[in-house]
């Protein structure tokens, strides 16, 4: 315990100490892209619900008695909407991925990753019993070289990858890494929690396309519903083999207590209204800002925008002068991006406007 306090004190010392922080100022961190947290709808389907005496928690493991209507009514609608043979819900997307990288891949399986996938997932592959090896972000040819060298080595091979990177913004080559799956007879696992809602028809995500044209031969979706969808949770969608087999063997879903009730209607509830005018009228201004602040901050395109600092204390610094300034956006630092790129991330909302997010601009390059 005495090594606590010294280590806390290290961070601070680094500009990498982190507390928490209540929602301040003009929204520019949240990853509530289409302002779907505050929706209407969603906030009044959640008191009818209460009212008719929804029940307040699950009560138990899926398993047992916390498997309710509204989880499986959730399920079956989300098979439907992202045209899975079957679809599996968790509490959240952390959860999600990291049950999938627990469970399917075994001793002599291998899972090859893109470098800068998402916690979750590096969490999956540390606890995993089987080989893992990083590809270079968004690199076909190593990738391509890995499953090459490993391809008669291991009983079966993941692919483990965002669709759309939450630190940078960029998008992965997703057709592409398909193909090399399908050539190598390996399986994509693509994370969709930055695209989901806003990507893809009705904002069925990156992949849509792919699943359209081939199905879920060699795909695993997995669609986080506490961003775009502003809710929570995280659905796994895939063929109904993998789904079953995730019931019966995945630990993080056999022994943790089920998602409230009323979180799977939302989910429900939301999905209905993004696949709605609403909710394409919420992407398309959103695909609007994406542009303008490609063109005032070099971004990639996506309502991600990464505003590179450098130094984490610099980072700091800004981050806390436009918090000043009513903007409430958040230094990123190491270990969340690499050494040397600490910035301010950027996340746009359909709730702004372009106004906002030109003064937001000439206030920072005041500071520059």
């Amino acid at each position: 315990m005495q090594n606590l306090g010294k280590t806390l004190s290290q961070l601070k010392e680094q500009s990498r100490y982190r507390s928490l922080k209540l929602p301040h100022g003009i929204d520019l961190t949240s990853n509530d892209y289409l302002g779907m947290a505050q929706h209407t709808a969603l906030r009044e389907t959640a008191i009818r619900a209460l009212r008719d005496g929804i029940d307040i928690g699950a009560a138990g493991s899926r398993l047992l008695r916390g498997h309710t209507t509204a989880h499986a009514e959730l399920e079956e609608f989300a098979s439907a909407h992202f045209n899975a043979g079957r679809a599996l819900y968790f509490p959240t997307g952390f959860q999600a991925n990291y049950a999938l990288l627990t469970t399917l891949p075994e001793r002599r399986d291998i899972v090859l990753y893109d470098e800068l996938i998402h916690a979750s997932m590096r969490d999956g592959l540390n606890a995993g019993k089987y080989k893992s090896y990083r590809f270079t972000h968004n690199d076909l040819n190593n990738l391509e070289d890995l499953l090459e060298r490993y391809r008669n080595s291991a009983d079966n091979i993941y692919i483990a990858a965002e669709t759309l990177y939450s630190m940078d913004g960029d998008f992965a080559p997703l057709e592409d890494i398909h193909a090399l799956a399908q050539r190598y007879d390996a399986t994509l696992i693509a994370d969709e929690a930055h695209a989901t809602g806003i990507y893809g028809d009705q904002g069925k995500g990156l992949a849509y396309e792919i699943i359209a044209k081939h199905g879920y031969d060699n795909l695993i979706t997995v669609h986080t519903c506490g961003k775009a969808i502003g809710v929570a949770g995280g659905l796994i969608c895939a063929n109904s083999e993998v789904v079953d087999y995730l019931i019966n063997k995945a630990r993080p879903f056999i022994y943790s207590t089920a998602p409230i009730p009323l979180q799977a209607l939302l989910v429900q509830k939301s999905l209905e209204i993004l696949a709605s005018d609403d909710g394409k009228n919420r992407r398309d201004k959103l695909l609007l800002l994406s542009k303008r602040a490609k063109e005032l901050f070099n971004g990639e395109g996506s309502q991600i925008v990464p505003i590179i600092l450098g130094e984490d204390a610099k980072a700091v610094e800004i981050a806390k002068a436009m918090q000043d300034q009513g903007y409430d956006i958040r230094a990123i630092r190491p270990p969340t991006v690499p050494q040397g790129t600490a910035r301010l991330r950027l996340s746009l909302s359909s709730n702004l406007d372009e106004d906002i997010l030109q003064n937001f601009a000439d206030a920072l390059e005041q500071m520059s």
